[in-house]
């Protein structure tokens, strides 16, 4: 009650001094420079500052407040052909806004309500993975989810349908089936990964792509005598000769040709049984054979490629068949001497649900699975098979899918009070690993001591390699990472363009990402780096010499113009045309990713600006374009935040190679921010973003993290908790690692707001 009580009184007086100083001082500015379109009965664009007599009527409509907020900061609003406040004036409207309609007490921060999260898709998989010990696909089978914030584990998007359950229930089937083995043991397996073999095309974490006729390699020495089979997990896309087909080779004889028909994406099994004598080995030629391209095909039917996923030996099929795996002892525990089978059962139920629901379970919460346990065994099925509808339940079960916080006041909507251990465990794992606690942090919340020791325990998780979890997860979709596999610049206009070079720029950026944060380098890098990591075929593409082979390894960039995100391919493809560069795009990307300043939406009904060749306006270069097109009233003032950004990056092509000049023609790289600052090209550019911009940068990167720490969008009232991760960043050098520690240690990732359900 304490900290409820101080923050009303914070209130009030922060009110009081609002409405002492809204006649005297604020009103009279507004009067001046916004009611000729907003007020006295005029309201321009649905804006009608009428509405707001006092203090209360603008907390009650805080929404309209944030985007008025918004055009005052990025000077959208007034427009740029009316009279203008000065720069003293529009700060001191939004500082009052700030204090007014936004007031927040430092002493008593609130730390919001979290929506009760679902598991994400790759939460559920890493979830799953974790739990049964064996690695499983599942991704694919859920559907796809929402995103809200940027991100797709915010909880109020995060819905759960039956079809949703269906997919669940599927899952958990998949998942115990691969884990425990049911039956019959399989006979040996040995697989090679696509990535490892030999031969033509190109490897990355997917396999190995052929998108040429071409041959690659397959071995498995010191086999056994007797029959075996041959599972080539492939795919591949379909072109005018149809989909691709594998030739299976053994020396020059020719075994089978297979025909991989499923997609790319979600390759399937090719099977070929063989006879393999004295265990002499093999050794196999896998040969792509009907490569074909037709670019005036319909879509989906244009070109022939082949993905090989792996490549699996089978046998021999007459001899002994493998011992249950590690992860069926890790499920069904050893008996306990003559402990019967109920007996047995009941302490596999309670291990199982433990680590599964991650806290402790409640009196007799395992026990409600007997039931389905009990129903197995009158159908006939052994104890184990009886066993796995309990599991299967517990997989479905509200405590495995959704990330539980129990509240001790759940009434009291106002309650403030700290996640237990527990949550607290489950907070910091999926936060940096995108999956349950291990034993470690689990044992550690079981013992009450995870908060005495959450410095260290923060630093283990960063340096453990799970937590490129959190580079893939939230850089990938902060960064917009996720995206680089749709790019595609055309071949027409930027031909031998390397499609596996997306593959590299987003390692790249991910590199410097991990970079950042395991050896705690400044934020600021992330836009001014002198170092970037490339392997040959990138370094090629950006003209950068000395490095060779498939490897990445950290390089200078001194004497190119690429330090820092803003030089690297991955933006460059994310932010531009298959046919062009995007002044739009990047400059949208920069406030909205970088500065958390992200611009409205453009007006319906905008005209698309005309392809380099042909239409009325070819002759223009880009910015000429650009400039006719903010000609448009309802254009220029978004466009005036956006563009001059993006023309300071035209240097950069839409494939990411460097040019000097465009159609010909020197290329015009000197822009204006809203705040009057010139500069001429990247490198002054990137210098005013670090140096004048820094605290924008600094704060949006903080807010981004907390938003995918949290699983809710910051707000307002978040202001004291990011002004407090920010300081504690300073002081500490303002490394990225640092900023992650600080967002731990964040009222709002410790503590939460009752729901008052």
């Amino acid at each position: 009650m304490r900290i409820v009580s101080g923050a009303i009184l914070f209130l009030l007086t922060a009110s009081a001094l609002a409405v002492e100083s809204w006649k005297d001082q604020v009103l009279p500015v507004f009067e001046n420079y916004c009611y000729d379109c907003h007020g006295d009965g005029v309201k321009k664009g649905e804006l009608d500052l009428d509405r707001f007599p006092n203090v209360a009527a603008m907390q009650a409509n805080r929404d309209v407040w944030k985007r008025i907020r918004q055009n005052l900061t990025q000077h959208l609003m007034p427009p740029p052909d009316e009279y203008q406040p000065s720069s003293d004036e529009r700060q001191a409207l939004v500082d009052w806004i700030d204090a007014a309609v936004f007031p927040v007490d430092p002493e008593h921060p609130d730390p919001g309500r979290v929506t009760l999260r679902r598991l994400n898709r790759t939460e559920y998989q890493n979830t799953l993975r974790d739990l049964l010990g064996v690695p499983v696909k599942v991704m694919e089978l859920l559907p796809p989810d929402d995103s809200g914030y940027g991100f797709d584990n915010i909880g109020d998007v995060l819905t759960l349908s039956p079809a949703h359950l269906d997919k669940y229930l599927d899952a958990a089937r998949i998942g115990l089936q691969a884990a425990t083995h049911p039956g019959e043991m399989p006979f040996p397996s040995r697989e090679m990964q696509g990535r490892k073999l030999e031969g033509d095309g190109r490897a990355d974490e997917s396999g190995r792509f052929l998108f040429t006729n071409g041959r690659v390699r397959a071995r498995f020495a010191e086999t056994g005598s007797g029959p075996h089979r041959l599972v080539i997990r492939a795919g591949g896309t379909t072109g005018p000769k149809g989909p691709p087909v594998i030739r299976v080779l053994r020396g020059e004889t020719t075994l089978r040709e297979l025909t991989a028909a499923a997609p790319m994406e979600q390759p399937g099994e090719l099977v070929l049984d063989l006879r393999i004598e004295g265990g002499e080995g093999l050794d196999l030629q896998l040969e792509f054979i009907n490569d074909s391209y037709d670019e005036t095909a319909p879509p989906g039917a244009r070109d022939t490629n082949l993905l090989i996923e792996s490549v699996s030996l089978v046998g021999p099929l007459d001899g002994p068949r493998q011992a249950k795996p590690e992860s069926h002892r890790r499920i069904f525990v050893q008996r306990a001497g003559e402990e019967g089978d109920e007996a047995w059962i009941t302490r596999v139920y309670r291990g199982f649900a433990r680590r599964a629901f991650r806290r402790p379970l409640e009196t007799g919460e395992a026990e409600r699975y007997w039931e389905l346990y009990r129903l197995g065994r009158d159908q006939g099925q052994d104890v184990e098979q009886a066993a796995i509808l309990g599991l299967e339940a517990m997989l479905v079960s509200p405590s495995f899918l959704f990330r539980e916080e129990p509240q001790p006041e759940p009434d009291q909507a106002g309650s403030i009070h700290a996640i237990d251990e527990h949550a607290l465990a489950t907070r910091l794992s999926y936060f940096f690993w995108s999956t349950m606690p291990d034993e470690h942090l689990s044992q550690l919340a079981d013992e009450g001591k995870l908060r005495g020791q959450l410095e260290a325990e923060v630093d283990r998780l960063i340096d453990s390699p799970r937590s490129r979890e959190l580079i893939r997860n939230f850089g990938g979709q902060w960064l917009q990472l996720r995206d680089l596999n749709l790019a595609r610049p055309s071949n027409r206009f930027y031909r031998g363009f390397d499609l596996a070079l997306r593959g590299d720029m987003r390692r790249e950026t991910e590199l410097l990402l991990e970079h950042l944060i395991r050896d705690n380098r400044p934020v600021t890098e992330l836009l001014d780096a002198d170092y970037t990591f490339v392997n040959e075929r990138l370094a090629r593409h950006y003209g950068i010499g000395g490095v060779e082979g498939r490897k990445f390894r950290r390089v200078s960039l001194e004497g190119t113009h690429r330090r820092g995100l803003l030089g690297q391919g991955s933006f460059h493809l994310l932010t531009s045309l298959p046919i062009r560069t995007s002044p739009v795009m990047r400059g949208k990307y920069v406030l909205e990713n970088l500065l958390d300043t992200a611009p409205p939406p453009p007006p319906p009904n905008v005209p698309q600006l005309e392809s380099p060749q042909g239409g009325k306006n070819h002759h223009l270069s880009l910015r000429e374009q650009m400039v006719k097109h903010r000609q448009d009233p309802a254009c220029s003032a978004c466009h005036a935040l956006m563009d001059p950004i993006g023309f300071g990056l035209e240097n950069f092509d839409a494939d990411g190679s460097w040019r000097d000049q465009e159609n010909g023609k020197p290329l015009d790289v000197s822009g204006e921010l809203a705040d009057g600052r010139t500069f001429n090209g990247a490198d002054e550019l990137r210098q005013i973003l670090v140096s004048e911009h820094r605290e924008d940068l600094m704060r949006s990167v903080a807010s981004k993290l907390l938003t995918y720490a949290l699983g809710r969008g910051t707000d307002w009232y978040d202001k004291p908790a990011l002004d407090h991760i920010l300081q504690q960043t300073e002081q500490a050098g303002g490394g990225l690692r640092s900023m992650l520690h600080a967002v731990v240690e964040s009222v709002p990732f410790q503590y939460r707001r009752g729901d008052g359900n």
